[in-house]
């Protein structure tokens, strides 16, 4: 780009994309391939659109030569996950003459860098607290660990037993929780280059089939109310429960983890019992009315069979019994801080284009990789002119056990 030449929305719609994947290191580390999924031909997009995600069903291996139509009745069952385009962001921006007039490097320096940094800070965010939030395997660091990873280490084999598949395997963490695993020999971590290049300055290395990677926007999980909680009826299954021995007003935070006695986590393909209780997570906030109150949760409770029937997708030994106990992670409004272990097609994200509003200048960006608007406006009742930069996306938790937390408190 010449010093001299005039720029356009074209040319920073073009910039601010490439420096909104750079700067964001959430955003590059998941499934984004859904975006193709909408359709690519249409001018914008509004709030509310979606895509239905497909996830296939574990098959049930049947013993012996007879064909059996229950088997393949329940293996042709799939599940699926809703993406939903449901939030729009943006960052204003000096855009006039004088800017225009500005080389690429100089109008990124002043005015597109500060900009970007603050969106993607903000998008980072807001997705990896979506992200946490839907991740039932989790475990703290305890007081007397072996070795600062060997929380990671309980983190591996949770993903190894939910059938992870081991390539890509990330470990986000922010700089403090880094810090508090590294012992004074600094040989925990190995280099890897290749990740290091995608990642620039936030990797720090390799260890227990994880690749570090540093960011500053995971989100501290806050509990709500965790003692006294108990199964309210027996028999349930699904992706709710209801539970009792609470008081008006109590509240239950979205992400709070727990186990329920009795309800141990099942091999996916052969169906048997690994000796371990089936972790839960609570999905959305719940505040009490009385003494019970409902919990949409993950994974659904799916015993291997009801009565005489078997399940599809089986997951857990058995549904718990009226007045089991909900042993949580953490006390009650305990603050955690965390680190996320993932693959990238645990979650998905679409960022998809907004149109060129009538009577605005601007430029509407759209790629495999990201997606944005820059678009300029003036308002001749008050006499000013405004630009901005929006971003319009959506985000779901695809598999959310093939994702792990490590907790730390206080």
């Amino acid at each position: 780009m010449t010093g001299n030449k005039v720029l356009t929305h074209d040319v920073v719609a073009k910039e601010a994309a490439a420096m909104l994947i750079e700067e964001s290191v959430f955003i590059k580390s998941i499934n984004r391939g859904r975006e193709q999924e909408f359709e690519k031909d249409k001018a914008g997009y509004k709030v509310g659109e979606s895509v239905r995600i497909k996830i296939p069903p574990i098959p049930i291996v049947t013993e012996g030569k007879e064909y059996s139509s229950e088997d393949a009745s329940l293996n042709a069952q799939e599940s699926s996950r809703i993406l939903k385009v449901d939030t729009q962001k943006h960052v204003s921006l000096q855009f006039g003459a004088a800017e225009q007039a500005l080389n690429l490097t100089q109008f990124k320096d002043r005015f597109l860098k500060p900009a970007i940094q603050s969106l993607a800070t903000d998008l980072d965010a807001d997705l990896l607290k979506r992200a946490i939030v839907t991740v039932n395997n989790g475990t703290l660091i305890g007081a007397n660990e072996a070795s600062p990873l060997a929380p990671f280490g309980r983190a591996r084999e949770m993903l190894a037993r939910s059938l992870t598949p081991t390539a890509g395997r990330i470990a986000l963490l922010s700089s403090e929780f880094t810090n508090g695993i590294v012992d004074t020999s600094g040989t925990l971590f190995n280099p890897n280059a290749e990740i290091a290049k995608q990642y620039k300055e936030g990797y720090v290395g390799r260890a227990r089939g994880f690749d570090f990677v540093e960011s500053e926007h995971i989100y501290r999980q806050e509990n709500g109310k965790t003692s006294g909680i108990t199964v309210n009826g027996a028999g349930q299954t699904g992706g709710t429960l209801t539970v009792g021995g609470l008081s008006n007003g109590d509240e239950i935070k979205a992400g709070q983890v727990f186990t329920l006695t009795g309800v141990e986590m099942l091999h996916p393909l052969t169906r048997k019992s690994y000796g371990k209780l089936m972790q839960f997570v609570v999905l959305e906030d719940v505040t009490a009315g009385g003494a019970t109150a409902t919990l949409k949760i993950y994974p659904e409770i799916t015993p291997n069979a009801i009565g005489a029937n078997k399940q599809a997708n089986a997951n857990v030994s058995a549904s718990a019994l009226n007045g089991v106990a909900l042993a949580f992670i953490g006390g009650d409004d305990d603050v955690i801080d965390q680190a996320l272990c993932y693959t990238k097609d645990a979650f998905s994200a679409a960022f998809v284009p907004l149109k060129v509003l009538a009577g605005c200048e601007g430029y509407a960006f759209n790629t495999e990789t990201m997606a944005l608007r820059v678009q300029t406006g003036g308002n001749w009742v008050s006499d000013y002119e405004g630009t901005r930069i929006d971003v319009l996306y959506g985000f779901t938790m695809v598999r959310g056990n093939h994702a792990a937390r490590i907790g730390r408190i206080g």
